[in-house]
């Protein structure tokens, strides 16, 4: 069973990931070659790779708990916690970043 729960965890986890990398892709479908605040390149530069690094450690992880014997078992309880936590602190930045390139939009937009 606790297998089982390190999976649910870490498709969840995975989903997530996926989202939060689709957050970094959205102020450039937003401002089309204007240019965007330095906040939000940076994390457009550094945010992909922060995510697909925190997914292939998680993946990592719950394979060296699969094939590991039954002598001492994690709980996945502490692997949710973690997964969670890190999640909040890469989904800040990225909807900081996403923002802040949206309202650079919304000010550059002409006066009527």
């Amino acid at each position: 069973m606790n297998k089982f729960a390190h999976g649910i965890v870490l498709v969840f986890f995975g989903v997530a990931c996926l989202c939060i990398w689709g957050t970094f892709k959205l102020p450039a479908m937003v401002v089309h070659g204007e240019g965007l605040p330095g906040f939000t390149r940076l994390c457009m530069r550094v945010g992909p790779a922060v995510v697909i690094s925190l997914a292939v450690l998680a993946t990592a992880y719950c394979l060296w708990i699969w094939t590991r014997k039954g002598e001492c078992r994690k709980s996945w309880v502490a692997f949710l916690a973690t997964a969670t936590s890190a999640l909040v602190f890469v989904t800040l930045p990225s909807l900081v970043a996403t923002f802040l390139a949206l309202i650079d939009a919304i000010n550059r937009l002409p006066i009527k």
